[in-house]
């Protein structure tokens, strides 16, 4: 089963997270479900490399073997991600996983403000609050949106990245609650 929010807080398995290409493996994995032969054709790597660190992987329950396909007759494992997201939290002590969200979230909304600021946009008081309301119903629907794709869409990051942008803008086009929520986010800049 895969969790959709999973939290990272030993630091042993954050350092196996972390490496870059078990990055690339996780980044991969995000839409479709692959072979080592397959990760190691797109990341231009020998197999017993991606092999090795997809046993590491494994190991920490990061990616799990979720089925099996033959090639050639050759049957070879099949690999997918654990959780959809991961967030690498040593040291959250005994928050909860919706309090570890909730104050990941409200960084989020800080640093867009303050990067916002910087570029000449000076918000209202009602901004944080307009935010919070717009960037929740916009993932919500932007996500329902990619899941209808199917788990083995072939697709890359910088493709899902114009894909939620896409998605984003026809909605707002499209979906009145989504256009009112804009506006509301918007109007607090004036």
């Amino acid at each position: 089963m895969v969790d959709d929010i999973r939290i990272l807080d030993d630091p042993e398995i954050i350092k196996i997270a972390i490496d870059k290409t078990r990055r690339k493996i996780l980044e991969l994995l995000r839409l479709n479900d692959l072979t080592v032969a397959q990760m190691a054709s797109i990341l231009g790597k020998d197999q017993s490399t991606i092999y090795r660190h997809v046993e590491k992987l494994v190991k920490a329950d990061i990616i799990q073997q979720s089925g099996e396909r033959k090639e050639h007759h050759i049957p070879e494992k099949v690999y997918s991600r654990t959780a959809k997201l991961f967030f690498l939290a040593p040291d959250i002590g005994a928050l909860s996983k919706e309090d570890v969200i909730v104050k990941h979230r409200e960084k989020m909304y800080e640093k867009t403000a303050i990067l916002l600021e910087k570029m000449g946009y000076s918000g209202s008081e009602a901004t944080e609050a307009a935010s919070k309301a717009l960037y929740t119903e916009i993932e919500a629907l932007v996500q329902s949106k990619i899941k209808e794709l199917g788990p083995n869409t072939e697709i890359d990051f910088n493709t899902l990245w114009r894909l939620r942008n896409a998605i984003t803008i026809i909605e707002l086009h499209r979906n009145e609650n989504l256009k009112k929520l804009a506006n509301d986010y918007a109007g607090s800049f004036i």
